[in-house]
C-alpha cells in the first residue's frame, strides 16, 4: 500500500505547479515520479497509483470550487475527475515496450478528456497551463497548451542525458522559429475595475450597485478622447439594459460623453438568460452571446441529483448559449472577446486571429482563493499561445494588460476599484499553434494504436 501515499504525493508535488505557488519544475517532478511508478508496477496497482495521483492535483488545485457551495460539490468533481487519471495505466507497466512514448501520448489524452468530459469537461488542471514562466513559454506559440503537455511528460520520462538531448534540441529549434504573426500599431484601451459590494455568490443581491460602481469609476477616472476603447468586465452591469432602458441610455450618453466605445459585460433575459459583451458607440452596436457555458454555474447538469448533493442548484438558472463567435469593430480596428470560462475551450484559440483579444471576466463569485490567479495564468498561456496582446478585465481583479509573450505588462490591485490604461500592439496573422495544435491530440490517438499493434505483433 506504500505506493498509494508516494502516488498522493507526486500528485501535491505536480499541484505546486499552479497559482499561487507557480513552481513550474514540480509538475516536471510529479510526472516523473508517477511514470516510474507504472512502469514497474502490475495493473491493479498501476490503476491505484494513478488515481492517487490525480487526486493529489485535484484536490488542492481546485480546492476553490467548494468556497460558497461546500465541500460536497468539490470533493464529487475531484474524485470523478480523478478517473481520468488511470488512462495511461492501460497503456504503460512493467514489461510493456515503447513505455515512453506510450505514456506520453496517453498523457496527452488525459489532458484531452480533461477539457472535454463530462459536460464539455473542466480543464483547469491541465499542467499544460503551469508553464508560462518556464522555458516551455517558448512551445506555447508553436503548439500550443497540448504541445506543453506533451513536452512536459516528454521531459518527465528522461533518464539519460542521451534522451535528454532531443527534445531539448527541438526546444532550441522552437525559439528560432520566426514568428507568423506581425505588430503594427497600438490601440490604447482602459479597464475599469469597478468592484463589488460584496464577494460570494450573491455579489449583486443590490440591483444597480455593480453598475454604479463601474460608471462612477469611468468618470472619475477617464477623460474624452483619451483612449480608443473602454472595457467593463463580465457582470458589470448587473440588471438587465433591456428590460431597464435608463441603464442603457447612461451606458450610451457615458460613451457619448467620452466620445469613446465602451464594451460592457452583462445578462439579458429576453427569452431565457444570455451571458453577453455589447458594444456601445455610443448606441448599443454589437453583441456577443458566450458560447462555452459553466457547467453547475450558468447551467447544471443532472439537475435532480444536483440538488440533492448541493441547495445551491437550486439558485442556478440555465442559461442561453450562444451559437457564433463575433468581431467587434471600434474605427479601424478589430477584436474578438472570450468571457470567462471560455478560457478553457481549446476550440476557440484558432479564432483569435484579430488585432488583439479581450478577455471579461468575474471573480467576485470565487472570494480571494487562488481561482483569481490561476485564471489571469490561464489568460497569459492564451497570449502567448495566439502571439497577441490581450486585455483582461475582472470586477475584483486581477485586471491586467498582458503582452504577446504571455507575461503580465501592468495590474490592478485585486479588490481595490480601479482603472488600467495603456498601449495594446495591433497583430495580424495566426500563430503556428494556432493553426496546428489542434491535430495533436489526434496524432497521439494514432500513435498509441500503432504501439497496441506493434506490442501484440512482438507477441505472436
Amino acid at each position: 500500500m506504500i505506493n498509494i501515499p508516494i502516488s498522493l504525493l507526486a500528485g501535491l508535488v505536480a499541484s505546486l505547479s499552479f497559482k499561487p505557488h507557480a513552481l513550474w519544475p514540480f509538475a516536471l517532478i510529479g510526472l516523473g515520479v508517477w511514470y516510474q511508478l507504472i512502469c514497474v508496477q502490475n495493473f491493479g496497482k498501476r490503476l491505484q497509483s494513478s488515481y492517487f495521483f490525480g487526486l493529489g492535483i485535484l484536490l488542492p488545485t481546485q480546492a476553490w470550487t467548494g468556497i460558497y457551495v461546500g465541500d460536497v460539490p468539490w470533493l464529487v468533481l475531484c474524485f470523478g475527475q480523478a478517473l481520468i487519471f488511470t488512462f495511461p495505466s492501460f497503456f504503460v507497466g512493467r514489461g510493456k515496450s515503447f513505455n515512453q512514448i506510450a505514456f506520453i501520448c496517453s498523457y496527452i489524452l488525459v489532458e484531452a478528456i480533461l477539457r472535454t468530459f463530462p459536460f464539455t469537461g473542466f480543464g483547469w488542471t491541465r499542467l499544460g497551463f503551469s508553464q508560462i514562466n518556464s522555458p516551455l513559454i517558448i512551445i506555447y506559440p508553436v503548439l500550443g497548451v497540448v504541445g506543453v503537455a506533451l513536452f512536459l511528460s516528454w521531459y518527465s520520462t528522461v533518464r539519460s542525458f542521451k534522451s535528454f538531448l532531443l527534445p531539448t534540441s527541438m526546444m532550441i529549434v522552437a525559439a528560432f522559429i520566426p514568428s507568423p504573426v506581425t505588430l503594427d500599431g497600438s490601440v490604447r484601451v482602459a479597464l475599469v475595475q469597478g468592484g463589488v459590494d460584496k464577494l460570494g455568490l450573491d455579489f449583486n443581491d443590490k440591483p444597480r450597485e455593480v453598475f454604479l460602481r463601474h460608471v462612477a469609476e469611468t468618470q472619475k477616472s477617464i477623460s474624452p478622447n483619451q483612449v480608443d476603447l473602454i472595457v467593463w468586465p463580465e457582470n458589470a452591469v448587473d440588471v438587465d439594459v433591456f428590460k431597464y432602458v435608463d441603464v442603457m441610455q447612461t451606458i450610451s450618453d457615458l460613451s457619448k460623453d467620452l466620445a469613446t466605445p465602451i464594451l460592457i459585460g452583462g445578462v439579458t433575459n429576453l427569452s431565457s438568460p444570455r451571458n453577453q459583451s455589447m458594444l456601445f458607440d455610443p448606441q448599443l452596436k454589437q453583441i456577443y452571446t458566450k458560447r462555452y457555458l459553466t457547467p453547475f454555474g450558468e447551467y447544471v447538469p443532472l439537475r435532480s441529483l444536483a440538488e440533492k448533493l448541493s441547495p445551491f442548484a437550486q439558485q442556478i438558472n440555465d442559461f442561453q448559449a450562444g451559437s457564433n463567435s463575433v468581431v467587434f469593430e471600434i474605427d479601424k480596428y478589430q477584436f474578438q472577446t472570450l468571457i470567462c470560462y471560455e478560457l478553457l475551450n481549446d476550440k476557440f484559440v484558432s479564432e483569435n486571429n484579430r488585432d488583439f483579444l479581450v478577455i471579461q471576466t468575474n471573480n467576485a463569485t470565487f472570494g480571494d482563493t487562488a481561482q483569481l490567479d490561476q485564471q489571469l495564468n490561464i489568460a497569459q498561456v492564451r497570449a502567448a499561445e495566439s502571439s497577441r496582446h490581450l486585455a483582461y478585465v475582472s470586477t475584483t481583479g486581477t485586471t491586467a494588460f498582458i503582452n504577446s509573450s504571455g507575461h503580465i505588462e501592468s495590474k490592478l490591485i485585486k479588490f481595490q476599484p480601479g482603472t488600467l490604461i495603456g498601449e495594446i500592439d495591433v497583430s495580424s496573422g495566426s500563430s503556428y499553434a494556432q493553426e496546428f495544435n489542434r491535430y495533436l491530440e489526434p496524432l497521439a490517438i494514432i500513435v498509441l494504436l500503432v504501439f497496441l499493434l506493434l506490442r501484440r505483433w512482438s507477441r505472436a
